[in-house]
Formats: structure tokens, C-alpha cells, sequence
């Protein structure tokens, strides 16, 4: 039997979990369910299983939480979990093993997509061989620390967008998505498993936070090495091989310099939305791929507390069971040009996702307590070949050029140019910060934003922060901060692929897929496209359609 609450600010401000606020409103009401329910609950070892959990806010002085739950045996939950990871082995009952000839498949990239493709491979009893262009999450981290601080340059192998976990593992790690797919319960299942919160099951805006995440890829890959696959560091796939319109194998770079082959009849392309210079080698190989539109903006950033009263109209720091305040907003301005919020970050941090010197490219990041001083999101403008051209690069050429202006503002040693709202309104260069201060390191510059965008995107932030201002009160403070550029929230091409076999139109054995196959957009979205591409190469060796 399934339940549902809704509860008041007086329900949860004293307790410490929403499972203790949920008994103490159960044992407070008079209702025979309930009580049977809750005799389950202590005296015959069933557990409350939190079904879905969401936030009303619609009226501030009214909040709710409002939570689905039940409760259940250990047997169970283990039933349902066993079930779900089913789901995502369509063909476990008819494989039983590669035969001792078959080439390993060889994965490229080991973000989300390649990471859930590695995942379903081994639970086949397949090997895979991952290929990964930065570098261990530890030196990964440790990378990113030094540039931070200013003690070194960015490390093109170790950064915010390349190592271990992709470029998601240095975000607020938030698995919303707008697709609709059966595998999304067993990829939460699974990031559970390896130590995410199990909040993440049942959450309307489910994160893992920056800090867990990382810890949580760490254990995702030596499980995945103790059932049989290989992973390499600091390898950059350089060369498909191809015979007879299939794969016949693959060369990277290793870690040392050395040019490496592998004979494989089969890749995952997981490269990720930074990987410009595979795009790049696809193109002049003459791989099927094409441009696709995509977005580019700003970040801004407010007071988290500014954000919580206006939206809650309390502060969340001072209630244990209600996190930081998110939105989710999208307006059309005057001339019909769309302005919508991305990644929104709670109490996080604007860092930097440039993969190289001489670009300044951001993005947000929260730890899982999302206990930081300021929120802040992306704005982003659609943009397409009418800003940057027809040819199948251009857009990842306007992307770079953006980047490339935005480093110069900043005065090209890495700092990121900021301006507040209210001067970017009013025509003039930032002097001094007022309420609010940017988070981003190692530093920013004010600068003259006009210099980086073009006018017509320019003119649909600031037009398109007035209407938010209408909907989120305070969000277009004239304090608030906007730091650029924003240019990577997704691909700027699609590697073509046919879509029931999920095999390159270009390539037998060749599976693009992910974020940067242009497939994907986030965490979860890639996961399902990795989960996906693995079920369709071990049908490709069963020879079964799909």
C-alpha cells in the first residue's frame, strides 16, 4: 500500500530526515492505515521506502513537501532492485560468453555514457578496453587544485572537462532529465550502490554533489576492473582503423607518448562535448557527421539566501530536511528570442571547463550539503547556423572564438570576465562588486561583455534576466553577477548513427554515443545512451537485430 503526506514547515523543521518526519506526522494522525502501517514498521522488520519526494512552493506562505512512500521487506526491495537491473540485460538469458576469438571491444571516453557502457559489458561477462584521454580521478583533482589556486596552467590531460567521470564529475552531479526510459531506476540503483545517497531514488530534482561523485566513479571503475575490464589513462584515441566499411581497430597516444594499437571489431564513442579535436578527425575522415544548434550564455550568480526567501520565503540552511532553493526558468523575450536556465547549481561555484590555455569557458558545481554562499545557473541563447555559419564546424568554431574573446577579457591569464546586472543594463564597465561576489577561481575581471558576444545574444540575456525578475523575485538584482562564457552545455555536432542498430552510418562495429556523439544531454541522458550502445554491440555479436 502506497501513502502520501504533505508536509507542513512546523512538520520538518525540527527533524533531522524526512523518514523522521514522516513517523512523526504518521503517529500524530488518526487513521487505522497508518497505525497498521506503522506496526509494520516497528515490530515486523519492514522499511520505509520513500517513493517520490517534491517540493510546492507555489504559495510561500504556504509550503509544502509533499512525499509518496510505502514500506516494505528487505526481500522485497532486493526483488524490485534485481528487476530493474534485468531491464537493462535484454540479453543475459540467451549470451552466454564471447567465444575465446572475438576482439575486446574497445571503449572511447569514460564520462557517464562510457562508464554505464563498460558497466552493462562486464555484467555480460564482456571485457572491455577503456580508453580514457585525462587522467586518475586523484591526479584529476589535484590538477584541477593547482590551476585553481594559480600554482600552475590548465593540464590539457587532467581538468575540469577530461579524466575520470567525464566532465560531469566536476558538476553538482544532477541526474534530472527529460527523457522517459526504464533504465533510469537501475542507473540510480547502481550510483547507490558505489555510495550515492539514496535520496537520488526518489527526489523530483535528484544530485549527487561534486564531493560524492567523485568517490562514486572511483568505486563504478574498480568494479568494473575487478570483473574484467581495462581501463587507460591519459589515452587519447588519435585513428579508427577501417576494412571492408567496418572497424578493424584503433590508435591512441598513451600516457608516455607512444603511438598503441588495438585490433577490435567494435567501439563505443564516448568522447564527450569537449572532444573537438576527435570532431575534428571524424570530419576529415569523412565520418558522417553533422552540425547540430546548441546554446551559449553567461553564468549568473545570487545570494543562495535571496534565492531561498523568495522562493520558500525561509532559509533552507536553517532546516535539515529542505535543501537549497533550485529554479528552472525560461522566458521569450521581446523579439522572440529564448532565454532558459541550465544547471542550476544551489549554494555552488562557478569554475572553470576550458580544457586548454587560452580559453575561458564555465560552468557550476555544488557539493552534496549545497552549502555554499551563492546559487548560480547558467543563461543560455539558442544559437544556430544563422549566427555561425552553414558548414559542419562552424558551430564548434563559434563556440572556440567565444571562448577565445572571453580569455582576452579577462585579461588572458586564465581570470574569467564578470560584470554585475545592473551595469551590464546600463551600458557601462563593472568598478566594484556590490551585494553579491562571484565564486569564481583563480579570478575574474570586469569587462565590457560586448566584446565577447554578439549584440542580438547580448540583448536576449538582458532583456531575458528582466522577465526572470518577474517570475523569481530578485533575479534581476543589480548586483547579481554574470561571469562568461557558457558554451558547452551540449554538443555543437551529431556523428550519425542509424538508430535501431545505434551503429555509425559511416562505420560497421562503430558506436557513437553519449554527449558528444550529440545523443545526450547530462548525466542520466548519457548513462541511458551507454546503457543502450552496450546492449546493441553484444547484439551485433550475437548477430540478432536489436
Amino acid at each position: 500500500m502506497k501513502f502520501e503526506l504533505s508536509l507542513t514547515l512546523d512538520d520538518i523543521s525540527k527533524c533531522k530526515t524526512l523518514e523522521e518526519a514522516i513517523i512523526s506526522k504518521m503517529s500524530s494522525m488518526q487513521d487505522r492505515e497508518y497505525a497498521d502501517s506503522l506496526r509494520d514498521y516497528y515490530f515486523a522488520n519492514k522499511r520505509l521506502v520513500i517513493i517520490k519526494k517534491s517540493v510546492d512552493a507555489r504559495h510561500r506562505k504556504n509550503f509544502r513537501l509533499n512525499v509518496r512512500f510505502c514500506f516494505e521487506s528487505d526481500k522485497t526491495i532486493q526483488e524490485t532492485i534485481e528487476r530493474d537491473r534485468l531491464v537493462c540485460l535484454p540479453y543475459l538469458s540467451k549470451f552466454n560468453s564471447i567465444s575465446s576469438g572475438h576482439k575486446k571491444p574497445v571503449i572511447v571516453g569514460f564520462g557517464p555514457a562510457g562508464m554505464f557502457a563498460a558497466l552493462i559489458l562486464v555484467s555480460y561477462g564482456i571485457k572491455p578496453i577503456v580508453l580514457e584521454r585525462g587522467s586518475f580521478m586523484k591526479d584529476r583533482i589535484q590538477a584541477v587544485d593547482d590551476f585553481l589556486s594559480g600554482r600552475s596552467a590548465i593540464d590539457p590531460k587532467a581538468n575540469i572537462s577530461f579524466g575520470e567521470g567525464g566532465a560531469g564529475t566536476f558538476s553538482d552531479g544532477k541526474l534530472v532529465t527529460g527523457i522517459s526510459s526504464e533504465y533510469k531506476r537501475y542507473i540510480l540503483q547502481a550510483l547507490i550502490s558505489y555510495g550515492a545517497p539514496k535520496e537520488i531514488l526518489y527526489d523530483s530534482a535528484p544530485h549527487i554533489g561534486t564531493d560524492v561523485l567523485r568517490e562514486v566513479v572511483v568505486r563504478l571503475r574498480e568494479d568494473i576492473e575487478s570483473k574484467g575490464a581495462t581501463v587507460l589513462f591519459e589515452s587519447r584515441m588519435i585513428e579508427i582503423q577501417r576494412r571492408n566499411g567496418c572497424v578493424s581497430g584503433v590508435v591512441y597516444v598513451d600516457a608516455q607518448g607512444n603511438n598503441c594499437l588495438l585490433d577490435t571489431d567494435e567501439i563505443i564513442l564516448a568522447p564527450g562535448h569537449s572532444s573537438r579535436d576527435t570532431f575534428k578527425y571524424l570530419y576529415d575522415e569523412k565520418f558522417d557527421i553533422e552540425a547540430k544548434p546548441f546554446s551559449v550564455g553567461v553564468r549568473i550568480e545570487h545570494l543562495q539566501d535571496n534565492i531561498d526567501m523568495s522562493q520558500y520565503g525561509f532559509l533552507t540552511s536553517e532546516v535539515e530536511v529542505v535543501s537549497a532553493c533550485s529554479y528552472r526558468l525560461a522566458v521569450i523575450t521581446d523579439d522572440n528570442r529564448r532565454l532558459y536556465t541550465f544547471c542550476m547549481c544551489p549554494g555552488g561555484y562557478v569554475v572553470p571547463s576550458s580544457h586548454d590555455n587560452g580559453l575561458i569557458c564555465t560552468n557550476g558545481m555544488s557539493n552534496y550539503a549545497r552549502d555554499g554562499k551563492n546559487s548560480n545557473s547558467a543563461l543560455l541563447v539558442p544559437v544556430d547556423s544563422s549566427i555561425y555559419g552553414d558548414g559542419v564546424l562552424d558551430g564548434l568554431h563559434f563556440q572556440e572564438m567565444l571562448e577565445k574573446k572571453a580569455y582576452i577579457a579577462g585579461g588572458s591569464n586564465g581570470n574569467a570576465p564578470v560584470v554585475r546586472f545592473g551595469d551590464l543594463k546600463s551600458d557601462v564597465v563593472s568598478s566594484e562588486f556590490g551585494t553579491v561576489e562571484p565564486t569564481y577561481l583563480p579570478g575574474t575581471k570586469f569587462a565590457n561583455f560586448k566584446d565577447i558576444f554578439p549584440e542580438s545574444v547580448l540583448q536576449v540575456i538582458v532583456q531575458g534576466i528582466s522577465k526572470m525578475g518577474t517570475l523569481v523575485r530578485g533575479f534581476d538584482d543589480p548586483d547579481a553577477i554574470l561571469t562568461a562564457v557558457e558554451t558547452r552545455s551540449s554538443s555543437p555536432v551529431r556523428i550519425l548513427r542509424v538508430s535501431n542498430t545505434m551503429q555509425s552510418t559511416s562505420l560497421e562495429g562503430l558506436f557513437p554515443c553519449g554527449e558528444g556523439a550529440g545523443y545526450a544531454g547530462g548525466i542520466m541522458s548519457s548513462a541511458v545512451d551507454g546503457i543502450k550502445s552496450a546492449n546493441a554491440l553484444v547484439a551485433r555479436i550475437m548477430e540478432v537485430d536489436p
